[in-house]
């Protein structure tokens, strides 16, 4: 569960819609897609008025560039999320019930297993793509005293009445 310190912050933070890992959205076509119809338009091409030559190699040029462009983000990604250690951060992951929970605390260290970024956060591995947030820590630090500050002043005004 994430500390009291951060509750603000969770409540304030942005939800997102994410996609099953390895789906595509509807809107956009993948590497595989992309190869699939330029296949596809070479089998079913008119054998009397074939297709040219230099726009299957435009194509295939498209293609390597596409693939090319998402290797470069996938790098990036995993390069940003190694990027996390030491950092103060939010997870949004699921438990053994298939609820949604929040942990948080400092990223320990982060590996990568099956091209997947693995962070450490109080000895347990989550995926990266579970970030919901990073906080500093020196205003994790602040929000935490304020906390105990006010359970303080709670605790006091319980004891006058």
């Amino acid at each position: 569960m994430a500390d009291s310190a951060v509750s603000g912050i969770i409540s304030n933070s942005h939800s997102y819609i994410k996609g099953a890992k390895g789906e595509t959205p509807q809107n956009e076509l993948d590497k595989d897609a992309f190869l699939q119809l330029l296949v596809t338009q070479m089998q079913y091409q008119d054998p009397l008025n074939p297709g040219d030559s230099t726009e299957y190699m435009s194509q295939l040029a498209q293609y390597s560039s596409l693939e090319a462009t998402m290797n470069i983000s996938n790098t990036l990604e995993k390069g940003n999320a190694l990027n996390l250690v030491g950092e103060y951060v939010i997870m949004n992951t699921t438990n053994a019930s298939g609820e949604t929970v929040q942990i948080s605390g400092l990223v320990e260290y982060a590996t990568v297993k099956d091209g997947d970024v693995l962070l450490s956060i109080n000895d347990t591995y989550y995926p990266a793509d579970d970030l919901d947030s990073v906080v500093d820590y020196e205003y994790y630090l602040f929000l935490k005293d304020q906390a105990n500050k006010a359970e303080q002043e709670a605790g006091k005004d319980d004891g006058k009445e």
